[in-house]
């Protein structure tokens, strides 16, 4: 269970990371919307 638990907590960091690292990259992106516009585009996948 300690295994699983671990794993569970390591996942959450992971979407936490994830979610600021995208927020970082949002708020860069601002300040150029014509290069927001065609990754936003591109994420949209």
């Amino acid at each position: 269970m300690s295994l699983i638990k671990v794993g569970i907590i390591v996942e959450i960091f992971l979407f936490v990371g994830v979610f600021l690292w995208v927020k970082k990259l949002n708020s860069k992106q601002s300040s150029q919307p014509t290069l927001s516009k065609k990754t936003i585009k591109n994420l949209k996948f």
